[in-house]
């Protein structure tokens, strides 16, 4: 662009000399920061991209990029903190990860399953009560649920057990509330109907497929009813990829640092916002290291604690969360002791494990000697005895799992490994919602340059495709 600029220059009492200069302006880019370098955090900074007139700044308070996905150094392995594959994305994304790790992706052909009653059942991953040994109550889920299909519910329910019963009928939903008490230590009937999106307990299957198949004739039942995956048949066009580079997800996270870094993105990692001072003219954010600048402040991170802590606004939604505690059990043993699958869930309420995955298998992680490891997610209370002497779990878990099949019956175990993890799954309970309406109208009323989405998605693919209409907030 050519601008015009008027020099004047006084040679006289009442007398100026006019000069006229050509000059290109260099348009200035507006600054935006992303709080979070966690997968939202990647996500908006990926969507800006495709904006030149943006320059993209990511902070993090940890020291490293990545959140959750950032994986842990366990026993010379890179252990991911739970499965975090890269599930169901669209193709434009699993494109972006695969240029990142230079090819070195392979698909996840999934091979999962689940326990219920003892029981295992190959290819599905939710709860299955066709593995309930009486045959009436299965009977009465499908007479309860015949009767919600003639007059399905009008009402919104406020709680995940009232959802579970409005789904599925009363005596599913019982049976649903114990799981999920088992699972996240909380009851249903204290957590918001939306938590049910962060849960395995989406849909209902108690028949063996070709029952839940004419069931599912029903418009409505097929809304809340399963049957196993190979009997459906694909039903999106999504794929499922995961690193093979050997370094788990923790070599995607320090490879899309660079490749970020490539493309124009500064990245400060290990600062703590203190302070957050809007004007007329941009954002002031104070660190406990530094000071910056910025047009436009986006917030990636889950913690609206530490944003109302910065701007000064009052009220705690972090408070309505629940944060369910696990013990994070990393199990060595032999590669070829450990069954060929991605995870299973186990939703037996009076069992150890909810999660176990041949996390070193899908991860191309075996040692020299032919070592490799399992993972396990076991719901824990602190303050219980587990909790408090976490290293007595290894040899009870691997019990379990070798009884559920997760490893060989013969296979040995080589080394254990327990982590406390105080917060794991952040569930919403009772008033969550209203708490979170509440403070996001304070954000947008008071700031005008802080950008606070009205939702959180939780799968990956979601949060992918809600950045992408994050140009239209900082336009």
């Amino acid at each position: 662009m050519l601008a015009v600029v008027i020099v004047l220059w006084h040679i006289g009492p009442d007398f100026y000399q006019c000069h006229l200069i050509g000059k290109d302006i260099i348009a200035m880019k507006k600054r935006v920061m992303i709080v979070g370098s966690g997968f939202r955090g990647f996500c908006d900074a990926l969507h800006l991209l495709d904006n030149p007139d943006v320059e993209i700044h990511i902070l993090d308070s940890a020291p490293f990029f990545g959140g959750v996905m950032h994986s842990l150094d366990i026993q010379g392995f890179s252990v991911d903190k739970g499965v975090h594959i890269f599930d169901s994305i669209p193709v434009a994304l699993a494109d972006v990860v695969t240029e990142i790790m230079d090819g070195q992706v392979h698909e996840i052909d999934f091979v999962s399953a689940s326990a219920f009653n003892n029981k295992v059942t190959p290819g599905f991953s939710l709860p299955d009560l066709a593995s309930l040994d009486d045959s009436a109550v299965k009977e009465k889920i499908r007479a309860e649920l015949l009767a919600l299909a003639s007059n399905v519910p009008s009402t919104l329910a406020g709680t995940l057990q009232e959802l579970f019963a409005q789904r599925y009928g009363r005596t599913a939903a019982e049976i649903f509330s114990a799981i999920f008490q088992k699972v996240y230590g909380i009851s249903a009937s204290e957590v918001e109907a939306t938590a049910i999106a962060q849960t395995s307990m989406g849909r209902l299957k108690f028949l063996d497929d070709p029952d839940m198949l004419d069931l599912k004739k029903d418009p409505f039942l097929d809304t809340v009813l399963a049957a196993r995956r190979k009997a459906v048949g694909k039903v999106d066009d999504f794929v499922s990829i995961y690193p093979s580079d050997g370094d788990a997800m923790k070599g995607w996270c320090n490879r899309a640092v660079g490749w970020l870094k490539s493309k124009g993105v500064r990245i400060t990692l290990g600062q703590k916002i203190t302070t957050i001072v809007e004007t007329d003219a941009n954002v002031t954010v104070h660190t406990d290291k530094d000071v910056f600048e910025v047009d436009t402040l986006i917030w990636s991170n889950d913690s609206l604690r530490a944003l109302g802590a910065a701007l000064d606004i009052p009220g705690d939604v972090d408070g309505h969360q629940y944060g369910t505690p696990m013990l994070f059990a990393t199990l060595l043993t032999q590669a070829d002791k450990v069954r060929d699958l991605t995870y299973l869930q186990n939703f037996d309420p009076d069992q150890l494990t909810y999660r176990s995955a041949a996390s070193g298998r899908f991860s191309h992680q075996v040692r020299a000697d032919g070592v490799s490891f399992v993972t396990c997610e076991c719901p824990a209370e602190i303050g219980s005895a587990y909790w408090n002497d976490p290293e007595s779990l290894g040899a009870d878990v691997w019990a379990e799992i070798k009884e559920l099949g997760v490893v060989d019956a013969d296979a040995e175990l080589v080394a254990a490994d327990i982590k406390r993890i105080p917060v794991s799954f952040k569930l919403a309970k009772l008033g969550y919602a209203d708490a979170f309406k509440t403070f996001h109208a304070d954000v947008a009323n008071r700031h005008d340059k802080v950008v606070l989405r009205d939702v959180v998605p939780f799968f990956r693919r979601d949060i992918y495709l809600d950045s992408a209409h994050l140009s239209e907030l900082v336009a």
